[in-house]
C-alpha cells in the first residue's frame, strides 16, 4: 500500500508540474522543454499503478526520450559552443538508440511464443541494455553537471542532479539483477519512492531561470571516461559470470580462465609499454578535447617544478630543462647558455647525456644568435636534418647542434633583448607534429624560465659581492685593531730607550707583547673567508672578571678606575666581550683629560647585567650619537677610522646584548653594555 500510495501521489506531482510548465511557456519560452519529461515521469507511474508489462515498457521509452528531448533542446537554445553542442546531440542520439533496443527487448517478451533459450538470451540482453543505459545516463548527467557554470544561478544543475540520483538508483538496481540478487525485486518496486522523494528537486530547479552557460572542464571529462571504463568492466565481468553460469561447470571454468587472462594481458599492454600508453593519451586529447593542453593543470605542474617542491632537490638547470620536457613529453633535454655573442656552452642536462655537446664552448654563428632574439623561434631539428641542405635563417643552425640526433627541437631562451641560452629537448615517446598550442605553451613557459635563471644568476653574483662586503668589513675592523696593536707596540718602542733597564718596565714591556701577540693572533684568524668565522663562542662569563681584564691588558691602567663591581655571570663570549669593550674603553681614554680616570663599573639593574665605561671628556652631541656614531669612517678624533664604536655594538649585539650611550657636551660619555643575567655569583665564589 506504501508503495502505491507513493506512484499515485508522484503520478499526480509530475503532471501537475508538467501542466504548469506548459502554461508558463508563453511568457517564458523555453518552458516546454522541462514540460516533455515530466510528462513522461508521469505516464510511467500511471502505468507502473495500473497497466500491463507492455504498457510499461512504452511509457518507459516515453519517459526516457523526454529526458533526452530535454537535454537536447535546451543545449540547443543556451549553448553558443558547437562542438559542445554536437558532442551533446551525438551523446542524446547513442542513448535513444539504447533505450529502443530495451523497449524492443520488452515488448518482444511479451510477444510470447519464445523458445526458453532465446527467451533467457532477450532477458540477458535487455537487463544489459538497461544497465548500459543507467550506466551512460548517469555520466552523461556527470558531464553535464560539471560542464554548468554553477555562477550561472540556474536550475539546469539541480534538475539534471536530481535525474543522476534516479539513474544511479536504476545503475545499482540493474547490477544486482545481473548479479542474481533476490533483493533486486524489492527495489525495482521501490523505483515510484525515488521518484517521489527528488518531485521536490525538480520543481525547485523548474522554478529557477532556464539561462546557463557551459564551461567545459577536462577533468570531468576525464573522470566520465573513468566511470564509463569502470562501468564497461562491470557489464563484461557480469555478463560473463551470468554466461558462465548458464553455460555450465566444464564450460564456465573455461571461460573464466581465458577471461582472466585476456583481462591481465590488456593490463600489462597498458602498464608495461609506455608508447601504448602515449599513444592513447595523444588518441584521448585528440578526440576528446577542443584544445591539446589544460593550461591550469600545466601551469601548476611547471610551477611546482620550477620551484622544486619535490624532495629530490634539482640543480636550477635540471628544473629548467624538465619544465619543458614536461610539455611535449620529452625523454630529456640539455641546457646551452651563451657565454658570450658567439658561443653556447653546455649547462645541464636532464635524462640525456649529450657526449657531443660537453667540453669547450660551442662556436654558434653571431647572425643567427641574433634572429633567435628578435624571433624567439622555435627550432625543429628534426625537419631540418630532413630537409639536407637547409636554406635561410636553418642553413646558419651549427651543424654539432643537428648531429646530436637524441635532440628533437630548441627552445631559445630570451629576456630583456638578450639571448640567455637554448633549451634542446629529446623526441617524445609518440613522434609527431607541433602545432600552434604546442609553439605557444612552450614560448610562455620558456620566458618563465628565462626570468628563473637569470634571477638564479643574479642572485648567485649578489651573494658573491655580499661575500666580498663581508669580507671588506671584516678587513675594515682588523685595520682598526691593528692600529691599537700598533699604538700599543709604538708606545713600548717610544719608552724603551729611557727605561730599557727598568725592571718594571721590563715586566710591562712583556705583557704588552704578549697581549699584541694574542690580538694578532685572533686578528689573523678573522680574515679566514669561512661563514663561521670569528662567531662567539658562549658560555657563563664572570662580568667582573671583564673589567679587571680589561684593566690588566690596558697600557694605561693608571688612567682606569673600577669604581664598582657586582658579581654576577651572564652568558657570552668573555674574549669577544673583553675586545669588544676595550674599543670603548681605548675611546675613552684617548677622549679624556691626561689627568681625568676612566671610570669601569658593573651592576644589576632589573634584572639586567650592566657593564658600564664612563669617561670625562668633550662628549657627543645628540645628532652625532643618532647619525654618526656607529657610522664606519665617521670619528671625532683627527686620526680615528670611526670603527670602534661600530665594531663594538656588533659584536654586543652578537651575543645577545645592547649597547646604550649617554652623552654630554663638555661633561663627559657613559656607554653601557646590557646583558640578561644568567646566574648571581657569591662572594666566595668570585
Amino acid at each position: 500500500m506504501v508503495v502505491f500510495w507513493c506512484l499515485l501521489i508522484a503520478m499526480g506531482c509530475y503532471a501537475g508540474l508538467a501542466i504548469w510548465r506548459f502554461a508558463i511557456a508563453r511568457t517564458h519560452p523555453g518552458a516546454q522543454y522541462l514540460a516533455i519529461p515530466f510528462v513522461g515521469m508521469a505516464i510511467w507511474l500511471a502505468a507502473s499503478l495500473f497497466a500491463s508489462p507492455a504498457v510499461i515498457a512504452v511509457s518507459e521509452l516515453l519517459r526516457d526520450a523526454g529526458w533526452l528531448i530535454y537535454f537536447q533542446a535546451t543545449i540547443r537554445s543556451n549553448s553558443k559552443d558547437h562542438d559542445f553542442r554536437r558532442s551533446i546531440a551525438v551523446l542524446c542520439t547513442a542513448l535513444a538508440v539504447l533505450v529502443l533496443m530495451r523497449a524492443g527487448a520488452s515488448l518482444t517478451l511479451q510477444s510470447g511464443n519464445l523458445a526458453p533459450a532465446m527467451q533467457r538470451d532477450i532477458e540477458l540482453f535487455s537487463v544489459v541494455v538497461r544497465w548500459i543505459f543507467a550506466a551512460a545516463g548517469l555520466l552523461s548527467v556527470n558531464y553535464l553537471y560539471r560542464s554548468t557554470a554553477a555562477a550561472a544561478g540556474s536550475g539546469f544543475r539541480l534538475t539534471i542532479f536530481a535525474l543522476g540520483m534516479m539513474w544511479a538508483y536504476n545503475l545499482n538496481l540493474f547490477t544486482m539483477v545481473m548479479l542474481g540478487y533476490p533483493q533486486a525485486m524489492m527495489l525495482a518496486q521501490l523505483r515510484g519512492v525515488v521518484a517521489l522523494i527528488m518531485v521536490p528537486a525538480f520543481a525547485i530547479g523548474a522554478r529557477r531561470n532556464e539561462q546557463w552557460k557551459v564551461s567545459l572542464s577536462r577533468q570531468a571529462t576525464t573522470q566520465s571516461l573513468l566511470f564509463a571504463v569502470i562501468g564497461l568492466y562491470l557489464v563484461i565481468m557480469s555478463s560473463a559470470t551470468r554466461a558462465a553460469i548458464w553455460a555450465g561447470e566444464s564450460a564456465g571454468d573455461t571461460f573464466k580462465i581465458l577471461l582472466a587472462g585476456g583481462l591481465t594481458a590488456c593490463a600489462i599492454f597498458l602498464v608495461l609499454m609506455p608508447r601504448k600508453r602515449a599513444y592513447m593519451k595523444t588518441f584521448f586529447i585528440k578526440h576528446f578535447f577542443a584544445h591539446r593542453y589544460d593550461y591550469r593543470s600545466e601551469w601548476l605542474r611547471f610551477s611546482a617544478t620550477i620551484g622544486d617542491r619535490g624532495a629530490s632537490l634539482q640543480p636550477a638547470e635540471e628544473r629548467a630543462i624538465r619544465s619543458l620536457a614536461d610539455v611535449t613529453e620529452s625523454k630529456g633535454g640539455v641546457l646551452l647558455l651563451a657565454e658570450s655573442t658567439n658561443k653556447l656552452v653546455l649547462s645541464g642536462t636532464w635524462r640525456l647525456p649529450a657526449s657531443g655537446l660537453s667540453g669547450l664552448p660551442k662556436p654558434a654563428d653571431p647572425q643567427w644568435l641574433a634572429s633567435l632574439i628578435d624571433t624567439a623561434r622555435i627550432l625543429n631539428l628534426d625537419k631540418i636534418r630532413l630537409a639536407g641542405v637547409p636554406s635561410g635563417a636553418d642553413g646558419a643552425v651549427p651543424d654539432w647542434l643537428i648531429n646530436e640526433l637524441d635532440l628533437w627541437i630548441a627552445v631559445p631562451l630570451v629576456r630583456s633583448r638578450r639571448l640567455v641560452g637554448l633549451i634542446a629537448l629529446g623526441h617524445p615517446s609518440i613522434s609527431r607534429e607541433l602545432d600552434w598550442e604546442d609553439f605557444d605553451l612552450l614560448k610562455v613557459i620558456a620566458q618563465q624560465v628565462t626570468v628563473h635563471l637569470t634571477d638564479a644568476e643574479s642572485h648567485s653574483l649578489l651573494e658573491e659581492s655580499r661575500r666580498f662586503d663581508e669580507f671588506n668589513r671584516r678587513f675594515a675592523f682588523i685595520i682598526h685593531d691593528l692600529k691599537n696593536v700598533v699604538s700599543q707596540l709604538s708606545l713600548v718602542s717610544t719608552n724603551a730607550h729611557e727605561h730599557a733597564a727598568n725592571p718594571k718596565f721590563q715586566a710591562s714591556m712583556v705583557k704588552t707583547l704578549a697581549n699584541a701577540t694574542d690580538k694578532m693572533t685572533t686578528l689573523l684568524s678573522r680574515l679566514s673567508a669561512g661563514p663561521t668565522a670569528g662567531e662567539p663562542t658562549f658560555r657563563s662569563v664572570n662580568a667582573s672578571n671583564v673589567l679587571r681584564r680589561l684593566m690588566d691588558e690596558s697600557r694605561q691602567e693608571s688612567s682606569i678606575l673600577i669604581s664598582s663591581q657586582t658579581e654576577c655571570a651572564i652568558w657570552a663570549d668573555e674574549d669577544c666581550l673583553v675586545e669588544a669593550l676595550g674599543h670603548l674603553l681605548s675611546n675613552a681614554i684617548e677622549a679624556s683629560p691626561a689627568t681625568a680616570e676612566v671610570e669601569l663599573s658593573v651592576a644589576i639593574v632589573d634584572g639586567m647585567v650592566v657593564l658600564a665605561i664612563a669617561d670625562h671628556g668633550c662628549g657627543m652631541s645628540p645628532n652625532f650619537i643618532r647619525y654618526e656614531l656607529y657610522k664606519p669612517f665617521a670619528s671625532t678624533k683627527p686620526a680615528g677610522f670611526g670603527i670602534g664604536a661600530a665594531q663594538a655594538r656588533a659584536m654586543i649585539i652578537a651575543m645577545g646584548g645592547e649597547l646604550q650611550v649617554q652623552s654630554t657636551e663638555g661633561v663627559g660619555t657613559r656607554f653601557s653594555a646590557i646583558f640578561p643575567l644568567h646566574q648571581s655569583i657569591e662572594p666566595n665564589e668570585a
